[in-house]
């Protein structure tokens, strides 16, 4: 098996000219041992890699591309996830492409629903964006799926808070693309929830602190690894 992780950045508002932010570094450190760790590869993308003119966001769709059908697996993970240090399991066994949690059940797949009613539909998830599982065949499905009103469709969600997983939506609806289970949220433990030490990767949030100062009370705890540099 041949498989990859991949995590976009790209400098937005206040960031543009400025480092690298601390948590991004610590993220793409993290994340690229985890991937050696399993045999993988490990790319960072930038710019607009998926399409034109997409908010930042939206370019962590780029692992559809056809560059990456030369992989079984492709996982993509925004820049502020960690894999915990009690983490032992393989992220490319797992299945069902993505979390889908209550909050995109509830709020987030009623607004686009009624946004886009000719586009999504509740009969399909609107997977939460922080990480993806992605086998071949499920990619290169979404990527067929693309014709120039999705392109157009693509340009009007990016705009909205749904970005990435909105075009996803969109395209598993254009498909009819349905899995049976998402995937476990231990993937997508948030880091201000009770328990951080029971998930397989943690996503860095701004409460209660600041991220750096979540970040620094997880290593702390040992939660997470830092590498010091």
């Amino acid at each position: 098996m041949k498989n990859i992780i991949l995590q976009h950045f790209e400098p937005q508002g206040k960031n543009i000219g400025k480092p690298m932010p601390l948590i991004v570094r610590k993220s793409m450190e993290n994340i690229k041992e985890y991937a050696e760790s399993l045999g993988a590869e490990y790319k960072l993308l930038d710019g607009e890699p998926f399409q034109k003119g997409l908010r930042s966001q939206c370019q962590k769709c780029a692992a559809i591309n056809e560059e990456y059908d030369e992989y079984d697996n492709v996982v993509v993970l925004d820049t502020d996830k960690f894999v915990t240090t009690s983490c032992t399991e393989n992220i490319f066994n797992e299945t069902g492409i993505a979390c889908y949690g209550r909050t995109h059940k509830n709020v987030i797949q009623r607004q686009i629903v009624s946004a886009y009613p000719k586009y999504a539909s509740y009969d399909y998830p609107i997977w939460g964006g922080a990480v993806y599982v992605m086998p071949r065949e499920f990619r290169q499905l979404m990527r067929n799926n693309i014709d120039d009103e999705m392109r157009e469709l693509f340009k009007k969600i990016s705009a909205k808070p749904w970005v990435d997983e909105g075009i996803f939506h969109v395209l598993a609806v254009k498909a009819k693309f349905k899995l049976d289970h998402t995937l476990d949220e231990k993937w997508d433990y948030n880091s201000y929830d009770p328990h951080p030490e029971t998930a397989n990767m943690i996503h860095i949030r701004h409460r209660p602190k600041s991220r750096e100062e979540n970040y620094y009370d997880l290593v702390f705890k040992g939660i997470i690894k830092d590498n010091m540099t």
